[in-house]
């Protein structure tokens, strides 16, 4: 409970300074440049995720620290060895194109966010497993004041939307400042045990990782992205601008408590699967609380999305908020089943969630990608594919989160037969 009560403060304060100047920030950029930032955090996203192969869930687990720290080592040295062949892809891209100071600046930015966020995912993983939620909540609270006040300052003197990668570039920068100088101490301490033998070992031993859970998190990260981008070809940016700030206030609850439960919840049903105990009674416990937290924030939205939108946000924001009516079915229920995304992995289940993330990605992409083509482009198509996309999803989340109860029954048992 302490732990919960660290992390989801940190987070709650980063958070909320995020939201309580998002009312500023969205009378200085437009929907349009808003929509812009939301592309490059989805590309930083996918990146930093292939850049370690998702070798960095892995670190809880391993019951010797040394052992842990090991993969927290190769993981850096894949991720150089993606950066470099990310480098020269970006450099193809930019040579085949018009020469373009923004194209340019983009791929430059999002090369070296990424690199910065692979650092802060390992950072936050090993804080995981020792337990050190307040260093993950300092990071949090820098990251949060850093990107949100230079986002304010670069708003004022008109940087568009420029300025808001660049702050977002920064508040990574200072994100990671928190995990910089554990590494450093952690690098001294552990020198006496670096063995390429045992490294290759542990990276046998945790190959699910790569093999399963990486193709599961780009299979996500990718079909937000593409998702992002066929809103932009079929719509505009414009539309794809109130889509995100929509889906980002909707994730709210998620950022401020999910996240916050969900890497408690990932630790704790580590160490229990590894004294050989059910996590049953946990899961749907944690299950029942995020129902009980939902329903609120989730039904004022429904019932008033659209004037609080226009209220708090100002008048051009009022669509976004009609969207985000549309949407809360689908992320309600994404909010509650939220911190059981951990459970494939814990459970060696990655295979079968792979499977169902499948279905669940294929169903996005025909509400995006086929229906604008049968329907049409305008905005009144725009809200029917919508709606297809929200209920289609409420449904297909409500079968995992019974999936999920299912499994965490056997899981331990077939683990271990295994």
């Amino acid at each position: 409970m302490n732990a919960v009560l660290v992390l989801t403060t940190g987070t709650v304060l980063a958070q909320a300074i995020g939201y309580l100047i998002s009312p500023i920030l969205t009378r200085i950029y437009s929907t349009e440049e808003m929509g812009e930032m939301g592309v490059y955090l989805r590309a930083v996203g996918f990146i930093a995720a292939l850049g370690t192969v998702r070798y960095e869930m892995a670190l809880p687990l391993p019951k010797n620290d040394s052992h842990s720290f090991l993969l927290y080592k190769v993981s850096l040295k894949i991720a150089l060895y993606i950066l470099v062949a990310c480098t020269f892809m970006g450099i193809l891209f930019l040579i085949s194109q018009p020469f373009s100071w923004t194209q340019l600046g983009f791929v430059a930015f999002t090369l070296a966010g990424s690199m910065v966020m692979i650092f802060i995912n390992l950072g936050t993983n090993w804080a995981i497993r020792k337990k050190q939620f307040r260093v993950i909540s300092i990071s949090k609270m820098l990251n949060a004041l850093g990107s949100n006040g230079l986002r304010w300052l670069f708003g004022l003197i008109g940087m568009g939307s420029f300025g808001l990668i660049l702050a977002t570039f920064l508040g990574f920068v200072l994100s990671s400042f928190s995990f910089l100088k554990d590494f450093k101490s952690l690098n001294i301490f552990y020198k006496r045990h670096q063995s390429p033998r045992k490294t290759a070992v542990l990276l046998r031993e945790y190959k699910q990782f790569p093999l399963v859970s990486l193709p599961h998190v780009l299979m996500d990260l990718g079909r937000d992205l593409l998702i992002a981008s066929l809103i932009i070809y079929f719509f505009s940016k414009d539309v794809f601008g109130s889509y995100n700030h929509s889906y980002t206030i909707l994730r709210l609850p998620l950022m401020i408590i999910g996240t916050s439960i969900g890497q408690v919840f990932y630790n704790r049903c580590s160490v229990m699967v590894n004294d050989g105990k059910s996590i049953y009674p946990l899961i749907k416990k944690t299950m029942i609380i995020l129902i009980g937290l939902s329903v609120i924030p989730f039904s004022l939205i429904y019932f008033f999305g659209e004037p609080l939108f226009g209220f708090v946000f100002s008048d051009a924001w009022s669509e976004s908020g009609y969207f985000s009516e549309i949407m809360t079915p689908w992320l309600m229920m994404n909010f509650i089943i939220s911190p059981v995304s951990s459970i494939p992995m814990i459970l060696n289940r990655q295979k079968e969630y792979f499977i169902i993330g499948l279905i669940g990605t294929g169903m996005q992409l025909f509400c995006f990608g086929i229906l604008p083509l049968l329907i049409g482009t305008s905005k009144d198509a725009f809200i029917s594919i919508l709606w297809a996309m929200s209920i289609s999803q409420a449904l297909f989340l409500i079968f995992g989160v019974f999936y999920a109860l299912y499994i965490s029954k056997v899981g331990v048992k077939q683990r271990a037969q295994s």
